[in-house]
């Protein structure tokens, strides 16, 4: 199938008001730790470990326990909207790409488009945890090569953690499981995928590519009735296969490592991402950073870091852009775009 036109909006983000740091976070897991001050002291280095080798220093939680992943998302849909002088009746296709949902049914999507008046023609989620986001640009390109009526497309998520972060860490075992949940943070973001450029500009997509690595899978799960779980050291060491994932991509458009302006990865570790730059050659200064700012925001991340790329820095009219994001399962999944002033 041949890749339709395809123009990405510049995101539209929004964070909760609380900024947590780590030792707030710190604090949190000592409270509820009941053995003995000897017994502290491993579980404290290795979560503060962690946050070192992650270069975790700021997460924002949401307080408010009554807001939905569907109110949070239609947020910054709304935003999302605004900027780009877009009504939500002219959305056609509507997808929620985000890990959080407060419901099996009906879709998060489905409230998402009735919080925004949007009638779509088609509305549903897509799940592939920390990829969903992007892979929803993934279903939106063929629902376009398929559908020459669907002209707007708004993909969305709104990620919230809420208790499915334990602090409740009474050993080493659990440190090792748990402690990944500490970096996590909250944020919604929406992007318009549309057929034209937009007046205000955008990224025109020329590639996309999907893998799975199943075999993997068991190494982070965040249940139906329990809290997030990941096996962090080996889940970074997949890394390794990010670089290959992002060189295929790359084939694809006909560009090399270096030629990319600006890459936007999914943010669970510093370290992991100076890995993946340093696999590829690429410039370390066309990555952007943010997890010290947001830390993990699952399928958000790549969004925040595109979107603070965006605001504070020079994007200028050509710049190639790439995105690409990890989750579990294991799967890697990335967009290559040039921007369009």
């Amino acid at each position: 199938m041949t890749l339709p036109q395809l123009y990405l909006s510049r995101p539209a983000t929004v964070l909760p008001n609380a900024g947590v740091d780590n030792e707030e976070l710190v604090s949190r897991v000592r409270n509820l730790f009941r053995g003995t001050t000897a017994e502290w002291r491993p579980i404290e280095q290795i979560i503060r470990y962690v946050f070192d080798r992650c270069n975790s220093k700021m997460r924002y939680l949401e307080q408010d326990v009554t807001l939905s992943p569907g109110e949070f998302a239609s947020r910054a849909a709304i935003r999302c909207l605004q900027e780009n002088g877009v009504a939500a009746d002219a959305v056609d296709l509507l997808i929620y790409g985000g890990v959080a949902r407060d419901a099996f049914e009906p879709a998060t999507a489905a409230e998402v488009a009735g919080r925004l008046g949007a009638k779509p023609l088609q509305a549903m989620d897509v799940t592939c945890a920390c990829a969903g986001l992007l892979e929803a640009l993934h279903v939106v390109a063929g629902y376009f090569a398929i559908h020459d009526e669907l002209q707007t497309a708004l993909i969305c998520a709104g990620e919230l953690t809420r208790d499915r972060i334990s602090y409740d860490i009474q050993s080493v075992e659990d440190a090792v499981v748990d402690v990944a949940g500490l970096t996590l943070g909250n944020a919604a973001a929406a992007f318009l995928v549309t057929r034209n450029r937009l007046p205000v500009g955008g990224a025109r997509v020329l590639g996309l590519t999907h893998k799975t690595l199943s075999e993997h899978w068991e190494l982070c799960r965040a249940p139906v009735d329990g809290h997030f779980e990941s096996r962090s050291t080996e889940l970074f060491a997949l890394a390794t296969h990010a670089a290959p994932e992002i060189v295929r991509l790359l084939s694809e458009v006909g560009w090399s490592p270096a030629e990319v302006d600006h890459y936007a990865f999914h943010q669970p570790s510093e370290v992991v991402l100076e890995q993946i730059i340093s696999d590829l050659a690429a410039r370390p200064e066309a990555c952007a950073h943010t997890h010290a700012l947001f830390g993990n925001t699952a399928s958000t991340s790549w969004a925040l870091a595109l979107d603070y790329r965006l605001r504070h820095a020079t994007v200028q009219d050509g710049d190639k852009i790439v995105m690409a994001t990890a989750a579990a399962g294991f799967t890697m999944a990335t967009a290559a775009a040039v921007w369009e002033d």
